[in-house]
């Protein structure tokens, strides 16, 4: 048996993210309001402090974050980063390889751009921060939606977010095969990995002990445009 390429635990990827401070139309400071579909993610708090808006069938809370804290949620919370102190920042652990980078996010647009494909693809261009600005403040604008149908009723509010996901599900399905080789490829083949080396270990194979690696990782120096804020990606162990 091959040994294995070194990678994150789980399958995992990593970014430092330094959270926008821009004011959004509902008058508060923070990123975009979105949802994963197929990944959880941990959000570490590094610095400073500020909250996260969740959003899922039992309604709407906020999370207060600080120093040390870590907060997990699963696929279909939509999540809305806020930096009220504008010194909020964190790192962000995703799920399968990454994607919620590479794909498997859908901002709460409203539903008219989320009904039209080439719609939603020019609404989620962002080369500029101005441009990543009108993202975000367009996400609010369906966030706002969510929450008023939560708050007008618990039917209404489940409604609502249910069609929302069913209409991430549509746009999102063209890309489900290149998801799958991603997953198969990355946090399946680890965990495959570890079921040989168990296998290996119950008949003292000790082989792949002795190929032991390690890899430090610098985060990017240069940062880019996200959803919530500047990111700085940690690259994948080679």
């Amino acid at each position: 048996m091959s040994t294995p390429d070194l990678c994150l635990p789980g399958g995992t990827l990593m970014t430092h993210l330094r959270v926008y401070d821009t004011i959004a139309p509902d008058g508060q400071r923070g990123g975009t309001p979105h949802v994963h579909l197929i990944c959880s993610e941990v959000y570490v708090t590094l610095q400073g402090s500020g909250q996260v808006e969740l959003l899922d069938l039992s309604g709407t809370r906020t999370v207060d974050l600080t120093p040390g804290s870590a907060l997990v949620f699963s696929p279909g919370t939509i999540h809305r980063l806020l930096n009220p102190n504008s010194d909020l920042q964190i790192l962000v652990i995703m799920q399968n390889s990454g994607l919620p980078e590479h794909g498997d996010n859908v901002p709460t647009f409203p539903p008219h751009i989320l009904d039209d494909a080439s719609t939603f693809v020019q609404a989620m261009r962002a080369p500029t921060l101005d441009d990543a600005y009108r993202r975000r403040d367009l996400a609010v604008e369906g966030f706002l939606a969510l929450q008023s149908a939560f708050a007008e009723s618990e039917q209404a509010g489940k409604k609502a977010l249910s069609d929302f996901h069913t209409r991430a599900v549509r746009l999102m399905q063209p890309y489900f095969d290149r998801w799958a080789d991603v997953v198969k490829a990355g946090p399946l083949t680890e965990a495959e990995n570890t079921l040989h080396h168990l296998d290996a270990l119950n008949t003292e194979n000790t082989h792949h002990l002795q190929q032991a690696r390690h890899q430090l990782i610098i985060c990017a120096a240069t940062e880019r445009i996200g959803f919530c804020g500047h990111l700085s990606p940690y690259p994948a162990p080679t």
